[in-house]
């Protein structure tokens, strides 16, 4: 029985642990979306970032990527 309550706790942390990191990217995402449904036309979606090394970082979804 101990050892039936302890997989279960594990298998309770993992689950929380992947809903937790899994929802909040999904809500990112879902947030990206909304905003290009609802703003089709909006140039700051095209604005340039600088990277540190001076170069031009990529947008992906949310964020910005800098490629070495």
């Amino acid at each position: 029985m101990v050892e039936f309550a302890l997989i279960l706790c594990l298998v309770a942390v993992v689950a929380i642990t992947t809903i937790t990191v899994t929802g909040n990217q999904l809500a990112l995402t879902f947030q990206d979306i909304e905003e290009a449904v609802m703003n089709p036309g909006d140039a700051g979606a095209d604005a340039v970032f600088t990277c540190p090394d001076s170069t031009q970082a990529v947008l992906h979804g949310h964020k910005y990527h800098c490629h070495p």
